[in-house]
Parts: C-alpha cells; structure tokens; sequence
C-alpha cells in the first residue's frame, strides 16, 4: 500500500520521572526518549513499521532537530521528497514528563512560529491519506488528486490545527476520527460514561453535521465509539498494564489506515486499532512504545480467530441506546439494553 502523511512533526524528548517536579527543585535524571513525533509523523513511522511505502509532507525547521528528523526518517525508508525546511523557522519541540506513579503525563510543546507546507504538488497515486488536520491545502490538493483513495482526518485539539480548517477538510474525506475533546467541543455536549444517552446525543450530532463520513470518536481509555447500520457502539481498549499513553491516538489512527486500506470492515478496523493502540502504552514513548505488525495480529488472532477471513468475529461492544444506562466499569462482554 502507497500512504502519504500530511501534518506536523516535532521533536519529541520523553522523561519518566517518579513524581511531577516540585517549583524551585532539581532533580538528576539518568532517563530519556528522543525520537521524531507529531501526530502525521507518528502515522507514517508505524505505517512503514508495517509495511506500507510512506511518504511524508510536513515543514520542518532550520534546526539541528530538523535535521535529525529528516535523517531518521530516511534511515526508516519513508520517503521525505515532500519535506520542506523553512530557514527562518525553529522545529516544534515536545518535552513529555511522564509520572511513573500514575501515568500521568504533562507535555511543553515549544513552538516559536507556525509555516505551512507551500508546495501542494502530488505526483504518486495513493491507496491511503492521513491528514492532522493542520496542512489545509497540501491536504485539499492530495485528496482531490487521489480520489479513489481512504481518507482519514484527525479531528483534535491537540496539535494547534486551526478548527475552522479542521471541518473544511472534513467535508472532502471519507473517514474522520474526533477526540472526545473536540468533539464536545464542536457539539457543545458533555460526555458522561454514567449516562449512554449522552454518548449517543454527541454521536449523533455529529453525523448530523457529516452525514456522508464514516466518524469514529476516541474515548481516551474507555474505547472507541463508532456506528454499525443504525447502531451506535462503542468498543472497549484491551486491558494492559499502561506505563503512558502518550501517542496512542496517533497510532490508533495509523492502525486504522491500515485495517482501512487492507478493505476490513470498519468493526474489524477498529479492534485492530485498540490493539495497537493499547499494546503502544505498555513503554514509554512513541516511536520505541510501536507495536509489531506480527504482534497486533498475534493478539488479535488468538481472541478473534484469522484476522483474513470474512467470518464473523466475536468482540465485545456495547450498543449506544436510547436508554439513559451507564457505562459499565466492567467491559467484558457487556451491552447496553
């Protein structure tokens, strides 16, 4: 499969630390993760960790991190012929502290300016289009080039993309992945997993406001909500001894192009991308915490049957009804009457 990536990069340098620094403290730490990151840079690294043909579209800064992303990149085999540098631009930096006692994280991004991608032109043919959401018109100029194409928007508040480009771009894919954030945020609905009905009043907004895309929303550890014909489901995360969750959406969403590209149906798309998701927060970091292929299918073989079949597979989810039930604390194999 031929995949392009448009969005941001950064550098990220991840930290496990034992507790939250103290104001007006130091500590010595002998720990640290640095690796290229962002969530379209994310996509492409696990992509091609998978055996797609990735290419990636995104500026990169003047930097010493610059350059060591574009180098690490290529040494991955991703093709880089659609990253540009901007001369007077700093790469975005993330600096992640991770709590080793909770799992908690705080992140500084440091992000001294904003540029865009300026040259739009395509020239492969693509199976697969992943955008962040944050390059509108190399995103525009790849979805109208490659038609025929899955294309995936990640909807997020995440990573500075403008919100009014964000649902532009919407309108010209076929599938659309929400954070629970931005998508209270757009609905102006609260989401309360004691209450079904509030899940199912958010999904439905928003289908009222894409009718012809395939929406997915991402519940942070609770799953992901989807809809199957006229049911609205949500599929619970796999069960794991979770170090940090940092990068779990973006590979979620890496994993779903794949199932995607591969013609899964959608149920079987996202079991896929639960495993891997759930499977990244078992390490610490992005880039070294990505699953093997061979590992996601493994794990999703051993509890559903072939992963290349058609037969029906047994997962558990829970049907979003009209009832006002909560969410169970309890996800195994439970639905909601």
């Amino acid at each position: 499969m031929n995949v392009l990536s448009i969005g941001k990069t950064a550098y990220d340098i991840t930290i496990p630390v034992d507790a939250y620094p103290q104001e007006n403290s130091k500590k010595l730490l002998k720990e640290r993760l640095e690796y290229s990151g962002g969530p379209a840079c994310n996509v492409a690294l696990l992509l091609n960790k998978w055996n797609c043909e990735t290419y990636f579209a995104a500026v990169l800064g003047y930097d010493d991190y610059g350059t060591a992303i574009k180098k690490e990149l290529e040494n991955e085999n991703i093709r880089t012929s659609y990253l540009e540098t901007n001369y007077e631009k700093k790469t975005t930096m993330n600096i992640i502290l991770v709590n080793k006692s909770t799992t908690s994280r705080t992140i500084m991004a440091i992000e001294p300016d904003i540029s865009h991608i300026k040259k739009t032109e395509f020239n492969e043919t693509y199976d697969i289009i992943y955008s962040d959401g944050f390059e509108y018109s190399a995103s525009i100029a790849a979805f109208n080039k490659n038609q025929n194409a899955v294309t995936l928007l990640a909807a997020s508040l995440d990573n500075g993309s403008d919100p009014k480009e964000v649902l532009a771009l919407a309108k010209h894919v076929k599938y659309i992945t929400f954070s629970l954030d931005f998508a209270e945020k757009l609905t102006k609905l609260k989401a309360d997993f004691n209450n079904s009905l509030t899940l199912l009043n958010l999904y439905k907004e928003l289908k009222e406001k894409f009718p012809e895309q395939t929406i997915v929303v991402t519940l942070k550890n609770m799953g992901a909500m989807y809809q199957v014909n006229s049911e609205v489901k949500v599929m619970p995360t796999i069960s794991v001894s979770e170090v940090d969750r940092t990068g779990s959406g973006d590979i979620f969403d890496g994993a779903l192009c794949y199932g995607l590209g591969k013609g899964y149906d959608i149920e079987k798309c996202i079991r896929l991308a639960n495993i891997a998701a759930g499977l990244s927060t078992t390490k610490y970091g992005v880039k070294s915490a990505m699953p093997l292929l061979s590992d996601v299918i493994n794990y999703y073989e051993q509890r559903f049957g072939p992963l290349e079949t058609n037969q029906q597979q047994q997962y558990t989810t829970q049907t979003v009804t009209q009832q006002p039930n909560p969410m169970p604390t309890n996800q195994n194999d439970v639905r909601l009457q």
